[in-house]
């Protein structure tokens, strides 16, 4: 709908994603010849104004982009905006952010989006109707390129880098005070080099404790203390860092074995779950995993969230781990040494300056012979698609083991983007 319409100098080429209250757009930037990613968020004026004369089946998302439909057309299909300043927005307190919520996110990823495993944002535009944020644009994320690309199968020294990358990104925002509470796949970006960025700060918070049963995240990676948690009473509080941490846990059964362990870490409406918590081991009915791996998922995925393994020794573990499956190619993998980490990984923070002065001299072929942009939201969630047959217990029921191969996270207990990029307030 919004195809060639301007935004100042950025040229939108299509929609890429849309979310309870806003849309993604891929642009391009006619003066410098890149590509940027322009996330439009809904105002909370725009929101209320909407609220009581429109039938509420009806998605914010749809309302925007109809809004900015005709807004584009009053003006030509092109438009003019002022740019906010980016650190004004970062030096907003808690009571200002009250009054303009949607801006809490980019206020949250804005102290932290320095770090080279983070998407930048480069602008923050302001309309009557949204308010636009001009980010890096990243043509694939990790579901897709888990899942449609098979791109982690075969290479153990791959799936460290990426899971290191990862790491180092969230643990520059716990140092910061910044908890991402979102962690998953389509959340995490790759460029052509298989470095990784983390986006969609949507639902962080910089509370360094949560109360029991505080269901922020996403269904597959939420930590069993935000779904279900009988044993504490109220006024207890749980560590928002190893809450990341658990989501971590899983996204490296992601990476080596193509599918999650279970739908939701609750113990009543989960049987796989439950069977896990009364013995961990059934991790390895489940999965083709390595004794190694075993051990280690066993440190991260603790009940107890104050006995869960920190971001330091979880990095140092994946360095060194020397086997990722039983079988295959992933049943062998080298330590990482100053010399072969080298070789896998170039710098993230050299590539980021590389593209913005080299962008241009990039082909479209080039750019293109890895991954296209059609693939970006093209899951592919049979389990027929998937490199692993379960081996599971015969009392954990089949219909629930074959939903257990690797799809979008859909499900949540929040209002949360299930277009992986755009926030729920």
């Amino acid at each position: 709908m919004l195809t060639n319409c301007k935004i100042n100098n950025f040229k939108i080429n299509a929609q890429i994603g849309s979310g309870a209250f806003g849309l993604v757009f891929h642009t391009f930037d006619t003066i410098t010849h890149r590509e940027y990613a322009i996330k439009a968020v809904m105002k909370k004026s725009q929101q209320s104004n909407n609220s009581d004369n429109v039938d509420p089946s009806i998605k914010k998302s749809t309302i925007l982009e109809t809004q900015l439909y005709h807004f584009f057309k009053t003006y030509q299909d092109t438009l003019y905006l002022p740019s906010v300043d980016l650190d004004s927005i970062s030096n907003l307190t808690d009571k200002q952010l009250e009054s303009i919520p949607h801006y809490r996110e980019i206020a949250l990823h804005l102290k932290v989006h320095y770090h080279s495993n983070i998407v930048t944002i480069h602008q923050v535009l302001e309309s009557p109707i949204a308010t636009f944020i001009v980010m890096d644009y990243y043509p694939i994320d990790l579901f897709t390129s888990i899942v449609d690309c098979k791109h982690f199968t075969e290479d153990g020294l791959l799936i460290k880098k990426v899971f290191l990358q990862l790491c180092s990104a969230l643990n520059y925002c716990h140092e910061r005070g910044i908890y991402h509470c979102d962690i998953k796949p389509e959340n995490i970006l790759l460029d052509m080099f298989d470095n990784i960025y983390l986006c969609d700060f949507g639902l962080a918070t910089t509370s360094p404790y949560l109360a029991p049963n505080t269901c922020v995240g996403s269904s597959y990676y939420m930590a069993p203390e935000r779904v279900l948690c009988k044993d504490y009473d109220n006024e207890s509080k749980f560590p928002t860092t190893t809450g990341d941490i658990w989501s971590l846990g899983i996204i490296l059964i992601n990476l080596t074995c193509v599918r999650n362990p279970w739908l939701k870490a609750h113990q009543v409406e989960d049987n796989t779950f439950r069977h896990f918590v009364e013995d961990s081991t059934v991790l390895q009915k489940l999965l083709p995993i390595s004794n190694d791996l075993y051990f280690l998922l066993s440190r991260i995925l603790r009940m107890n969230p104050f006995e869960r393994i920190n971001l330091n020794d979880l990095m140092k573990e994946v360095e060194d781990i020397i086997s990722f499956t039983l079988e295959g190619s992933l049943a062998n993998v080298p330590r990482i040494s100053n010399n072969n980490i080298t070789d896998k990984m170039i710098n993230p923070l050299s590539l980021k300056a590389l593209l913005n002065n080299y962008n241009d001299e990039l082909s479209e072929e080039d750019s293109n012979d890895q991954y296209t942009r059609s693939s970006i939201r093209s899951f592919s969630s049979s389990p027929e698609d998937t490199p692993y047959h379960s081996g599971a217990d015969d009392s954990i029921p089949s219909s629930q083991s074959k939903s257990l191969y690797l799809q979008p996270n859909l499900s949540s207990t929040t209002a949360y983007s299930t277009g992986g990029w755009l926030p729920a307030y």
